[in-house]
């Protein structure tokens, strides 16, 4: 070989050695570049998690106290059912209690409208046979009736 093929070697050698290295240098920058872009990316994506976590455990605290408050809810609607249907009953009976009145009252009524009409013949004067026969009550009854109301109005 030739001296001056050495250098040329050399200088061919250095040029293909900074030719590499300038291409690594530009690859470790576009590297770095990437890596930069991707290192903020996931500094975005972890705010984003950590905001979504906070509001999931948020959401699960809001969601805790509205089943309590159905809870609650449900426990009063209960006491409040039990109170009503004890007022159901309670009315249920007082208007049974009313019925068997007011029967009792219309049976004792059929009773009563042979004493008042006996009554109000005994004012008119009518005599014992009249009021026995007319208002079907016993004759002892009738004669008291006579006594106490014939009398009233003479007096």
């Amino acid at each position: 070989m030739s001296l001056l093929a050495v250098p040329i070697i050399s200088v061919v050698a250095l040029v293909a050695t900074l030719l590499c290295f300038i291409a690594v240098l530009i690859l470790s920058i576009k590297h770095k570049a990437h890596v930069a872009m991707l290192t903020s990316q996931y500094q975005t994506q972890e705010l984003i998690l950590n905001n979504i976590q906070r509001v999931n455990d948020q959401l699960h605290i809001d969601i805790e106290k509205l089943r309590k408050q159905g809870e609650q809810i449900t426990t009063e609607n209960r006491q409040v059912s039990k109170q009503l249907e004890h007022r159901i009953q309670t009315l249920h009976t007082q208007i049974n209690n009313q019925h068997e009145i007011l029967s009792q009252l219309q049976t004792d009524q059929g009773d009563d409208k042979f004493y008042t009409r006996a009554i109000k013949l005994a004012k008119k004067g009518a005599d014992i046979d009249e009021i026995v026969t007319e208002c079907e009550l016993p004759y002892a009854e009738v004669e008291m009736l006579i006594s106490v109301y014939q009398n009233k109005t003479s007096s």
